[in-house]
């Protein structure tokens, strides 16, 4: 299908949105409450304590051992083990709760920047992707390296897990997308078809397709099949994102994903149908991050214009607008309670609630911007690694 050709399907399915709100509303999760009503068009300043935190460390672990920048950080699913990886090439295991502070084991083999982490499912084996287009598989167990996949022509820019199984993705600067067996270090696919680096990307829940993202001038979200490595259908064209596509989530049902691209826009579509739900609109520049709750129908959104968006899936409105300093890099929601986790580049890491849009607690101590953020499973806890060259823990209070 041609750009011109997308570009009036997704104008007829822009006009036939509420006529066929159904479809969005679907995303309530059933009987789960919605959001309170009277929260729906609040917009707040900051919201934030005026006190200054540059003194005060409000972390309750800081890990020291990076010589560069922590780019990425990852918290295992099982266990109180961390992940942090950086601009030294390196990634180290750390245990939250060690009173020591000190690695448990430091995993080397990149020759670049380390830029993205993630444990599987079970915990058992930890992705790295680094800028040197190698994807690193460590056996937590053995605290060693697994295999060293090679393939991709570029930097990695993502890595993700299959939700029920040792497979593989990852995104490259290449323009392609590689599936791969951690147990066996057998390639299973690599998926051509983008014009862009492939900036974000992921596995829809049920693990039954591959979603990803093309960035700069490709702009399209592509939908794979990954038994095949077909392209099962391409979302592209002026009426979806102008701009390479930066961050996207699907939602827990597997057929509803929130893309956001370099201009600020952000968009829902049915990657079933094709159709395009909605286009949000109220950022000002690039989204960074982007996610939906798989409980409550709202979905988060950060920007470097500093602003974290909460919309009402339902309306497709915005509910709240939190107003950071500086730009917001990265964002985490709490598993089972309305609390959005922030990471922005003046060194604070935030908790707002998704219902009212304040302020609920912030964590100082970094010295510098926050690059990324990564919760724990019972959402009480977050780690974030910094341009400070540190990584700390914060809880809830």
């Amino acid at each position: 299908m041609s750009s011109d050709d997308e570009a009036e399907q997704f104008v007829g399915d822009e006009q036939g949105l509420h006529g066929d709100s159904h479809e969005v509303a679907d995303l309530t999760g059933g009987e789960e409450a919605p959001l309170d009503e009277e929260d729906s068009d609040n917009e707040n300043d900051t919201g934030m304590p005026e006190e200054s935190h540059d003194a005060h460390d409000d972390s309750v672990h800081i890990f020291e051992g990076h010589t560069g920048a922590v780019f990425a950080v990852a918290w295992s699913p099982i266990s109180n083990l961390v992940a942090t990886g950086g601009a030294d090439d390196r990634v180290f295991l750390w245990q939250v709760g060690d009173e020591t502070g000190a690695s448990t084991a430091e995993l080397s083999g990149h020759t670049d920047t380390v830029a993205s982490l993630r444990f599987n499912t079970s915990g058992t084996l930890l992705a790295s992707g680094g800028l040197d287009g190698h994807v690193g598989i460590w056996d937590m167990a053995a605290g060693s390296c697994k295999h060293s996949l090679e393939g991709p022509g570029g930097a990695i820019e993502w890595v993700d897990w299959h939700p029920r199984g040792d497979i593989l993705l990852a995104g490259s600067e290449d323009f392609t997308a590689w599936l791969w067996n951690a147990q066996t270090a057998a390639c299973m696919q690599v998926f051509t078809g983008h014009s862009g680096p492939v900036r974000c990307g992921r596995f829809t829940p049920d693990g039954k397709l591959v979603v990803t993202g093309g960035g700069e001038y490709d702009a399209s979200l592509r939908v794979w099949d990954p038994k095949t490595g077909t392209c099962v259908r391409t979302m592209q064209g002026q009426q979806f994102h102008p701009t390479g596509l930066t961050a996207l989530d699907v939602h827990a049902d597997s057929s509803i994903v929130l893309t956001g691209a370099e201009d600020g826009s952000a968009c829902l579509t049915n990657i079933q149908t094709g159709r395009l739900l909605g286009r949000l609109a109220g950022h000002t520049d690039s989204i960074e991050a982007v996610r939906m709750s798989s409980s409550m129908p709202y979905s988060a959104t950060g920007s470097v214009d500093g602003n974290l968006i909460i919309w009402d899936n339902t309306s497709l409105s915005v509910r709240s607008t939190c107003m950071h300093p500086e730009a917001v890099v990265m964002l985490v929601l709490h598993p089972s309670q309305p609390l959005v986790y922030t990471a922005c580049l003046d060194g604070v890491a935030r908790c707002w609630d998704a219902r009212t849009g304040t302020c609920t607690q912030q964590w100082t101590g970094h010295q510098e911007g926050i690059q990324d953020i990564a919760i724990s499973m019972d959402g009480n806890s977050v780690i974030t690694g910094s341009d400070d060259n540190t990584a700390r823990v914060f809880t809830l209070g």
